[in-house]
């Protein structure tokens, strides 16, 4: 199956950011692989690790920043990041840049798993598939807090 930037679904960001999900629009189940853009500025998200899914980035332009528990690393073209499932890095990347950046993105997409953020007081758990979003303690986040 030929996947096209159009027949993806596209998730917009601010500043011509956004991600394209090619893995979804081709029917795919075992793992996620999406193309994400980060205007200058921007994050993919706030910085986590996953208990149960292994997680893989390749800079295709640009010179965005990967943020890891030692600390920010530049990348460029050509570049890969890889973060094992289990291993305690809370991780994310950011555009210090004043162009954007876009990076391939490959994980593991699996019916169950736990997300930690390093940086802020949430646990995502997903199992059998139902997502909850809690304080890492367990307890409810207050709603505006979600997701």
């Amino acid at each position: 199956m030929i996947v096209r930037p159009e027949d993806a679904p596209r998730h917009g960001g601010p500043g011509g950011g956004g991600t394209l999900y090619f893995s979804m629009a081709g029917g795919l189940t075992q793992f996620g692989a999406h193309v994400d853009t980060l205007a200058p500025g921007a994050a993919s998200s706030h910085r986590h690790w996953h208990e149960a899914e292994d997680e893989f980035l390749y800079v295709l332009d640009g010179t965005p920043t990967v943020i890891e528990d030692d600390g920010p690393h530049d990348l460029r073209p050509g570049d890969a990041a890889c973060w094992p499932a289990g291993v305690e890095n809370g991780h994310h990347v950011v555009n210090r840049s004043a162009a954007p950046c876009t990076c391939l993105v490959v994980g593991t997409r699996l019916p169950s798993d736990r997300v930690h953020y390093s940086d802020i007081d949430r646990l995502y758990t997903r199992v059998s598939g139902v997502v909850g979003l809690t304080r890492r303690d367990g307890s409810p986040l207050p709603q505006e807090a979600a997701p």
